[in-house]
């Protein structure tokens, strides 16, 4: 077993991407074109020629390296095709700690990683996904009997589904009805997340879809990526009229029944905020955690900077 911690400059990209995309449990965010753009920087760890890999997204503060989750990005952890063993993933996690002082980060849905180990804390968060492979009577049977409720009386609204291919409005008004709210993520973070749009969007992997009144006002906008097996929720936003109107029940409603009967996963991306994981709740996905990892191993004078 050979597992090799490996600067930017020496990752093979193409072998990489090969990995991220025969992996059972790939997600978008460990393509090297989206760390490309998300990650400030990015080093990897990788299981003999390639078998597994986990990205590393890393800063630098007071001449010392540390990792962080970067701004859209749900999940990054080990990566493979095969299913990795507790020993294989205590050895990635051991040369994550000798190349990094401190690391705040999360792992992915299928990381297994016990509660703490050797001052790691490990919690879990949440993440409902839905399968669409099934008859959109089917999915909306499973709804919760409340919100197939609210369906019911949003109808009389006439409220109008569309589409678009404008995500960059999207993101512009998510910012500006959330971006106090997400100090963390900088002005820069969504010019990143614009240009992984720009690049996906060519590739036919950007859908974008709003709720709209009968004259056209805007109530509520989406922005999903796609791949060949998720749609990830990754923007998601609602006027106070829409919210009036409950205009994101309908929204979601719509998204599932134009995707219904096709082999793929709706990833809503969360959420461990209560109001957000009841609104998901009411479709009866599963919950897919993942965990998020924390250690500080900094000299105890910036250590205590850091609790």
């Amino acid at each position: 077993m050979n597992i090799r911690y490996l600067p930017y400059s020496e990752i093979d990209r193409t072998k990489w991407d090969n990995c991220i995309r025969n992996a059972k449990n790939r997600l978008l965010y460990a393509h090297s074109f989206y760390l490309d753009e998300m990650a400030a920087n990015w080093d990897g760890i990788v299981l003999n020629d390639y078998e597994a890999v986990m990205p590393l997204s890393w800063k630098r503060k007071w001449g010392i390296k540390y990792l962080y989750q970067p701004a859209f990005t749900q999940q990054e952890g080990i990566y493979s095709a095969q299913q990795i063993s507790r020993e294989i993933q205590d050895a990635f996690v051991a040369l994550v700690c000798k190349n990094f002082r401190f690391a705040e980060i999360t792992l992915n849905y299928e990381n297994n990683f016990p509660a703490s180990n050797n001052g790691i804390e490990i919690t879990q968060r949440n993440n409902y996904t839905l399968n669409l492979n099934r008859p959109y009577e089917a999915l909306y049977d499973n709804y919760d009997a409340a919100f197939t409720k609210s369906l019911r009386r949003i109808r009389k609204f006439d409220l109008m589904y569309a589409s678009s291919i404008n995500y960059q409005n999207t993101i512009n008004l998510y910012k500006y009805l959330y971006g106090s709210r997400l100090p963390f993520f900088s002005n820069n973070s969504y010019k990143k997340f614009e240009r992984v749009c720009d690049k996906l969007f060519r590739e036919n992997g950007v859908v974008v879809r709003h709720a709209r009144t009968p004259n056209n006002d805007l109530l509520a906008s989406v922005v999903l990526l796609r791949d060949e097996n998720r749609l990830y929720n990754m923007i998601s936003c609602i006027t106070t009229k829409g919210k009036t109107l409950e205009a994101n029940y309908f929204l979601y409603d719509q998204i599932i029944q134009e995707f219904s009967n096709q082999p793929i996963i709706f990833d809503f991306e969360g959420s461990d905020i209560e109001g957000i994981a009841n609104f998901y709740k009411k479709f009866n996905p599963q919950n897919q955690p993942y965990p998020f990892l924390r250690y500080n191993n900094l000299p105890a004078l910036i250590k205590k900077i850091k609790q």
